[in-house]
């Protein structure tokens, strides 16, 4: 991945991360964070609690408490592999698709936008942008979990 992109992604997540409220779109009653989840459902192969959870950096609680919410409002739905029937796993009804879809389109319109602006600086002057803003990610991190262990 090149050093505009890596830009584009840290400002994303910066966004994400500290301006949650600016970037949240509701499609019928649905938040950030279940809108995350669905698409982590729709492009994770066989998604179950555990493999949402480590791409979300959510507990396995989290995610399942949003998994529920996700099946009552039929966004998704559950199923078992005939050969697993054990594993609980998750897919996009279609409704969850129109959801994962327009957030793919808010995504890549908000990427071609900060790409064309990064694309304006050098290379060099880009990867002294890019080690600001995974500096200000990595404080961040720390930050929230600080929070996180406080509150436990």
């Amino acid at each position: 991945m090149n050093i505009a992109m890596q830009i584009v992604n840290s400002i994303i997540k910066i966004q994400e991360n500290i301006f949650p409220h600016g970037w949240e779109v509701t499609f019928d009653d649905v938040n950030l964070a279940e809108v995350h989840c669905i698409d982590r459902i729709g492009t994770i192969e066989y998604a179950n609690v555990t493999k949402i959870a480590n791409e979300m950096e959510m507990t396995r609680g989290a995610i399942s408490k949003i998994c529920k919410k996700l099946l009552s409002k039929r966004l998704v739905e559950s199923y078992q592999r005939p050969d697993n029937n054990k594993e609980i796993y998750y897919r996009l009804t279609e409704g969850g698709q129109h959801v994962y879809n327009e957030h793919q389109k808010l995504h890549s319109q908000a990427r071609q936008e900060k790409l064309s602006l990064i694309n304006t600086y050098s290379e060099y002057e880009q990867s002294i942008i890019l080690c600001f803003l995974n500096d200000i990610n990595r404080l961040y991190n720390k930050t929230s979990a600080k929070e996180k262990n406080d509150k436990d």
